[in-house]
């Protein structure tokens, strides 16, 4: 039988592999690294051009690489947008304005390498920019009825590409929450169309320990025997929740309790914006139990992980799914996050203390951490073999087997 040849399409903001970070560009390269063992399609991934996963992308037998590289006025013009956006306009949401023409650029160079193949599918991940690419005629109609729109977020806008997204063949959303969300902008959307396929952990990854590195991250950060270490990762952003972790750790009044926040404001890039800058100044009364780790390679994360005692992941908005969720309660770490989005969808009562986003959330975490901290009560904290059915249904392999299944019936 003659296999699928899948092409995905990514928005020029990260390459894959996923030598700059970003949770979705890693879930693309998991799928592209299961294939390899299984061969049971032929991919190709069009992404951003760079030196690193441009090497890395030569190791892959079954999948091909369509790389494009901006010329170096985009950036610079993209540096210029992004500097008005900050200090002129004094817009909120600075990761909106980092790479504008970049990702235009990017997607701009798709459809000749569209039209010169014959794909079985094309996946749009996550981007609704990426609707843009159907907007050439030529495109839509030769992937009429083989195009697959792979969510990964809520939809915020559709950029005037409504016909566009109501003329995908499916919808593969990561949770209920994401995909009900998209299906109120294009409500011609049937829900036979429409599934879902939870996002997956190397859960072997995060689940070994390597004692060396280990030491070496204690060493780096400064962390002793007696410390009770709480870990936060995610991007530093006001949905992250990384403020509330702060005010909470300020309202333990431990001094054995340390905080290491692990993440930049965008993935590997050099933005400090006003949140980052408010949360450092946050953080500056009790400096010496708190670490700005930067970003830490994603490679490097389970080790991460495994230093702390507990993890506060309070997302503050509604949370599509929450890697950074799953990997903490597969690396064997009580969790503290919040009622949002599809998180419910991915993380069962027993292995956290799911709070409710109200005014009591900072005092709540910090309670919370305490418990841990003291051992009062175990009610959050999942025994062994119900943390081992977890780690078995969240691992890559049934992650790539639920990709297979939906590009075979969708």
């Amino acid at each position: 039988m003659e296999r699928m040849k899948i092409a995905f399409l990514t928005n020029g903001t990260s390459p894959v592999p996923a030598t700059k970070g970003g949770a979705v560009e890693n879930l693309i390269e998991d799928l592209l690294d299961e294939n390899e063992k299984r061969h049971s399609f032929d991919f190709s991934v069009f992404s951003l051009y760079e030196e690193k996963a441009t090497e890395q992308s030569k190791e892959y037998k079954n999948s091909n690489f369509y790389f494009v590289k901006p010329p170096k006025i985009i950036n610079c013009l993209d540096k210029v947008i992004y500097w008005i956006a900050k200090n002129l306009l004094k817009k909120m949401n600075l990761i909106s304005y980092r790479y504008i023409l970049r990702r235009l650029y990017v997607m701009s160079k798709f459809p000749p390498i569209l039209l010169k193949n014959d794909f079985d599918r094309i996946i749009l991940v996550t981007n609704s920019t990426l609707f843009f690419v159907l907007k050439d005629k030529r495109v839509k109609k030769k992937y009429k009825g083989k195009t697959i729109y792979y969510l990964h977020n809520e939809v915020r806008s559709l950029f005037k590409c409504e016909k566009e997204a109501a003329s995908i063949r499916s919808l593969i959303g990561i949770s209920e929450f994401v995909n009900d969300s998209f299906r109120k902008q294009v409500p011609t959307l049937k829900k036979d169309q429409c599934f879902v396929l939870k996002n997956g952990v190397d859960t072997v990854k995060f689940t070994e320990r390597d004692e060396v590195k280990i030491k070496a991250y204690k060493n780096m950060y400064g962390i002793e025997e007696k410390d009770f270490v709480v870990i936060f990762a995610g991007r530093l952003v006001k949905e992250k929740g990384a403020l509330e972790t702060v005010k909470a750790i300020k309202e333990c009044k431990d001094e054995h309790i340390k905080l290491l926040i692990v993440g930049a404001s965008f993935y590997s890039s050099d933005i400090v914006d006003g949140y980052t800058l408010e949360l450092q100044k946050e953080a500056e009364v009790i400096k010496d139990r708190i670490v700005f780790t930067g970003y830490i390679d994603y490679k490097d994360m389970p080790s991460i992980y495994q230093i702390g005692n507990v993890a506060v992941l309070p997302s503050m908005w509604e949370e599509p799914a929450g890697m950074t969720m799953v990997e903490a309660v597969v690396s064997g770490l009580p969790l503290i996050t919040t009622n949002s989005g599809g998180i419910p969808e991915y993380i069962p009562d027993e292995f956290a203390y799911i709070l409710d986003r109200n005014k009591e959330l900072i005092n709540n975490i910090s309670r919370c951490i305490l418990r841990i901290k003291n051992r009062t009560t175990d009610n959050a904290i999942s025994n062994e073999e119900h943390r081992n059915k977890f780690i078995d249904q969240i691992g890559l392999e049934k992650y790539f087997e639920g990709f297979e299944y939906i590009l075979k019936k969708g």
